[in-house]
């Protein structure tokens, strides 16, 4: 007698991975990196062929992909990697506050070469990238002239 075989369709991987998601509570994933609310239009704020150009483009990514091998709770460590939450207040920063980033945004940075910082916010496992800050002027450590 032969065998029957069923001719099931594979599942695609697409459908079984939305199908199967985490909560977004679920903070064990690892570290991801969002550019959707990316900033270069501020004058401290830099662009990609900006940093491209003094070679911190490369210590960018190369820091960012370090970053998304664990949690990102896990990492933030007060020096490297620091979550500030509030936005800065004006006396303490050169930037002002992006319209388009959620006005609750818990507000962090990550050190990349020197004074460069890559300066975002968190939601759960992701890091929403919003300046490229070569010249740390985010959170001003001290007194600094706006020249």
């Amino acid at each position: 007698m032969a065998k029957s075989f069923s001719k099931k369709k594979p599942t695609s991987i697409i459908k079984e991975t939305l199908e199967t998601k985490k909560s977004v509570r679920d903070t064990s994933s690892n570290f991801k990196v969002s550019f959707q609310f990316l900033d270069t239009s501020q004058k401290f704020g830099s662009t990609y062929k900006d940093w491209q150009s003094v070679g911190l483009l490369s210590k960018l990514l190369e820091t960012l992909s370090g970053y998304c091998c664990k949690p990102l709770l896990e990492q933030v460590d007060g020096s490297k990697f620091s979550v500030y939450g509030n936005f800065p207040s004006k006396d303490k920063t050169m930037f002002n506050f992006p319209a388009h980033v959620p006005p609750d945004a818990q507000w962090a940075r990550i050190h990349i070469n020197g004074a460069a910082v890559v300066i975002g916010h968190i939601v759960y496992d992701t890091f929403y990238v919003v300046f490229l800050d070569k010249t740390h002027k985010f959170w001003l450590t001290k007194r600094v002239t706006s020249n």
